[in-house]
């Protein structure tokens, strides 16, 4: 896909806390692939105000996380014998997940990644470049090596950088159960500072980041 746009409200997360209890408001875009997992690259770009802004590539092992702002997903299900919908399975167990993408956190911005088992979730980030942290901007990679997913970010004059190796991610996965795409969140819902509520109109604080996303390739 060429350039597009996500919009993500305040309060708004991809995240898990034990026991499995999912944050899943973020806005998502991902599809199912019809042949193994090979990489996926984007490049996102906004102007990043609030602390945790984030966005970027995010990979599902499994079902994703649903909340009552679930992402919406093109599915087709086959028709029983009698026409009647199929039953529906027993819940499966939590989904495995891994977003990569650029975040601004401590005033800069750094590329970042979580992973997320049953259990809950971790959290890094990695310092990008002077020039690269103010700038905006940031290209993104997930890759498959065997059973390891591989997460990589591009710095602008060294090229790709691995900063993660996730080296469970695809053990005792099934091809179909691969869903990949992009993410958009806010986490931040912050009340309007004294200058923004004597300024008037809407604040930076309650409006919605929006992500430019450009180049994206599913492989």
């Amino acid at each position: 896909m060429s350039a597009f746009e996500l919009y993500a409200p305040p309060h708004t997360d991809l995240w898990r806390k034990p026991p499995a209890a999912d944050t899943a408001t973020a806005p998502i875009l991902f599809t199912a692939l019809r042949h193994p997992f090979v990489s996926a690259e984007v490049t996102v770009a906004a102007e990043w105000r609030l602390e945790w802004d984030q966005a970027g590539l995010v990979i599902f092992a499994g079902t994703p996380p649903t909340s009552a702002n679930a992402p919406v997903t093109e599915i087709n299900l086959p028709a029983g014998a009698d026409g009647s919908p199929p039953a529906y399975p027993q819940p499966p167990p939590a989904s495995k997940w891994v977003k990569v993408g650029l975040e601004f956190c401590n005033n800069a911005c750094h590329a970042s990644s979580v992973c997320a088992t049953q259990d809950g979730a971790d959290w890094t980030t990695t310092s990008l470049p002077p020039t690269q942290a103010t700038r905006g901007e940031l290209r993104i990679k997930l890759e498959r090596i065997g059973y390891a997913l591989w997460v990589y970010y591009e710095d602008q004059h060294l090229g790709w950088k691995k900063m993660r190796e996730v080296t469970w991610f695809f053990y005792g996965v099934e091809n179909k159960s691969v869903r990949v795409g992009v993410y958009a969140s806010r986490p931040a819902n912050f009340p309007p500072s004294l200058y923004e509520r004597r300024q008037g109109g809407s604040s930076v604080t309650q409006s919605s980041l929006r992500v430019e996303f450009d180049g994206l390739q599913i492989f």
